[in-house]
């Protein structure tokens, strides 16, 4: 009998922690923390766009062409070289393509130190600009164009004298040099746009001139005729083509609006013509934005490629030189075809090279090779055009 009520109780038991169990069951253990929390990845820091992109490259990516001039006396200077290679495009000797650099007092040509320049351009991978086959400054007149005029008997002797010089010197010219441009003929019209002679033209700079058209029977016209067709003709016989430029400064000024209209209607009525060029040497006290839009829409209804060909901007007090350059480009691609952009030269690279001189600070880098305000705000302006900051 105990033994039944023992296992009666043994039972009992049994049930009641059953029943606890289903009431108040077990919690599960929560599962091992995580021994290596997830942590976001640092952000990537934002590339320099002065480090990832010259100003060739944002240039070209809005379709124009950005070139510099360069002298023999600067070319072996390697922090012009590392500007050159990052920044520009093309490049026009400021010197060493025109008469008096290249025809010796004998009549021969040397072609020495230019070449030493066009291997130089290679390694920096510039194309060249040809300056220039005709202007009445740095001619040689040592040799031919005041000696051989004086030997002639008569006028019409003396004008066969100059144009066999010319076409030897333009034959020559073009059958040496591999360029993508000529310029053919430089300043040959004055600022109310008659041509260019000697009565006409007061210089302070008597350096090597002569007045190529005041030994031709038609005037000033008829040499400019000739040099485009002889220019032309060269380029034929070598099998190479280039793009022949009249170029003359001024046209932006807005007194000089006979000059800009000499200039394209002479274009006009040429074919052997295809581009006109603006030097554009101006300042912050001359320039006018809305002069520089009346010349660009005036070249570009000439139909011939347009091509600002010596930009340089000297310090004044109206307009910044960082404004004036912005306005240029801006103006230039708002208002040339890009069929018709022959591209923007500016005439030098750093202010201690420059032919105005170091104080007139005109050009994008200072006498330490520093970029300059001028350079940030169109290195800024182009990436922005462009849309390579964008992709």
């Amino acid at each position: 009998m105990k033994r039944f009520h023992w296992l009666l109780s043994t039972l009992a038991a049994l049930v009641l922690v059953g029943a606890c169990g289903k009431d108040n069951p077990v919690p599960t253990p929560p599962p091992d923390p995580d021994p290596t929390p997830v942590i976001p990845p640092e952000p990537e820091p934002e590339k320099d766009p002065l480090a990832l992109w010259g100003l060739k490259d944002l240039a070209s990516a809005c379709g124009l062409m950005i070139g510099t001039e360069f002298t023999y006396g600067e070319y072996s200077d390697d922090s012009l070289k590392v500007v050159m290679k990052r920044d520009f495009e093309a490049v026009t000797f400021g010197n060493e393509m025109k008469n008096d650099q290249i025809v010796t007092n004998a009549g021969q040509f040397n072609f020495t130190r230019a070449d030493q320049m066009v291997g130089w351009a290679k390694e920096c991978e510039l194309k060249l600009f040809g300056h220039t086959l005709g202007w009445h400054s740095q001619q040689q007149n040592d040799y031919l164009v005041n000696k051989l005029v004086a030997g002639a008997t008569d006028a019409d002797e003396a004008a066969a004298l100059v144009r066999d010089f010319h076409k030897k010197w333009v034959d020559a010219m073009v059958g040496h040099f591999d360029v993508y441009g000529w310029d053919v003929v430089n300043e040959v019209f004055i600022d109310s746009g008659a041509w260019r002679n000697k009565a006409n033209s007061q210089l302070s700079n008597n350096y090597h001139v002569f007045f190529w058209g005041d030994y031709y029977p038609g005037g000033p016209k008829e040499f400019v005729d000739t040099a485009f067709r002889t220019a032309r003709e060269a380029l034929e016989r070598e099998g190479k083509s280039a793009i022949l430029y009249i170029n003359d400064y001024n046209l932006e000024g807005g007194w000089a609006h006979g000059k800009l209209e000499a200039l394209c209607q002479y274009a006009e009525g040429n074919p052997d013509v295809t581009g006109v060029g603006s030097q554009m040497h101006t300042s912050g006290d001359l320039y006018s934005p809305s002069e520089m839009k009346n010349m660009l829409e005036r070249m570009v209804k000439t139909g011939k490629k347009v091509r600002i060909s010596e930009l340089d901007v000297a310090s004044g007090k109206k307009m910044s030189q960082a404004d004036i350059i912005l306005d240029v480009f801006k103006q230039y691609l708002d208002i040339v075809p890009e069929a018709q952009r022959g591209g923007i030269t500016f005439w030098g690279v750093s202010d201690k090279n420059s032919w105005l001189g170091a104080n007139k600070q005109p050009l994008l880098y200072n006498s330490q090779y520093l970029r300059k305000d001028a350079y940030l705000k169109l290195h800024a302006y182009l990436l922005e055009r462009s849309g390579l900051n964008k992709k």
